[in-house]
């Protein structure tokens, strides 16, 4: 499901992951909602999310996770680039506003 994304194509090393995370959609979601980061690399992230939520491309996302084995959290800020539907799944291709830093990166995955 992710090569439909053409993710390898980035470049950025990206790692795959089930890191629980929530997300919010600038001008449109009402609260945060559950989600999963599928494959994350410092500049972007592929996530699964089971929404009936209408996501459009080239909106705005806040992506919140906990760093793992930390209390800290993280909200990452970045522009919905793709989204693939497949029944009441969807995965969602973001680039993040910022690149990563490579210490936090690595405490992430």
């Amino acid at each position: 499901m992710i090569d439909d994304f053409n993710l390898n194509r980035r470049s950025r090393d990206r790692v795959n992951t089930k890191l629980p995370a929530q997300y919010f959609i600038k001008n449109k979601s009402m609260r945060y909602e559950g989600c999963t980061i599928i494959n994350l690399s410092r500049t972007g992230a592929a996530v699964l999310v089971f929404s009936n939520e209408m996501l459009c491309k080239g909106a705005v996302v806040f992506l919140d996770v906990v760093i793992p084995k930390t209390f800290e959290q993280l909200t990452l800020r970045g522009e919905l680039k793709r989204v693939y539907a497949k029944g009441d799944m969807v995965v969602c291709g973001i680039k993040f506003e910022k690149i990563v830093p490579e210490t936090t990166f690595h405490d992430l995955t």
